[in-house]
């Protein structure tokens, strides 16, 4: 069963928020209530809005979306990326991956273009938002914000040392990024820079 600060994280983490600044919900539960009241009705009305403008729209195909993700990575070897894109009536998506390797680690790079399919993006987008942070002995996570259009949740695991990198790019393109043995998400963000990610935010 979830107490009332694992309540007030699951809400948080649904309703957004527009601001910089990271809130501890554990120290600070009254004030990340207030945040998240703030932020319920911006949130609801702005992909309202976003559904309206994209009804008619299909998702990006697999092929194109390919052309987004990074060619190399210093001191890594690519693999042969994959895709695909999925059709349900009027609802559309399309994902594209790749994985790069050296002798003892692995990073993976996935790009989703939920386009036609807000519905699943929000649902996607639920895990995380910018306002919230977590920190004890096996995680430190937190929201992060590149641009207006780009916001996103960033973890690593203290022990493992895997770290992964998840940003929203304009209500529609979802990029992860995964690391294994890192000490902070520093490579993982130098990676999506790398990216033509305000291209996507453009579209």
């Amino acid at each position: 069963m979830m107490n009332t600060k694992n309540i007030l994280i699951a809400l948080l983490i649904a309703c957004g928020s527009d601001e910089n600044e990271n809130i501890d919900v554990e120290k600070n539960p009254m004030e990340a209530l207030i945040k998240m009241g703030e932020n319920m009705q911006r949130q609801a009305e702005k992909i309202e809005e976003k559904q309206k403008n994209r009804e008619n729209a299909s998702a990006m195909h697999y092929e194109e979306l390919m052309k987004y993700l990074p060619e190399s990575i210093e001191g890594y070897e690519k693999n042969e990326p994959k895709g695909e894109s999925v059709e349900m009536g009027e609802m559309s998506f399309s994902s594209a991956e790749v994985r790069f390797k050296n002798q003892q680690d692995e990073i993976k790079i996935t790009l989703l273009d939920y386009n036609a399919a807000l519905s699943m993006y929000s649902m996607a987008t639920a895990m995380w938002s910018t306002g919230f942070k977590i920190d004890n002995s096996k995680e430190k996570s937190q929201s992060v914000k590149l641009t207006d259009e780009i916001t996103g949740w960033e973890t690593i695991l203290k022990k493992s040392k895997d770290a992964s990198l998840i940003l929203g790019i304009n209500d529609r393109f979802l990029l992860t990024i995964e690391a294994e043995n890192q000490e902070n998400t520093d490579l993982l963000k130098e990676i999506a820079k790398q990216m033509d990610l305000s291209k996507l935010s453009s579209l």
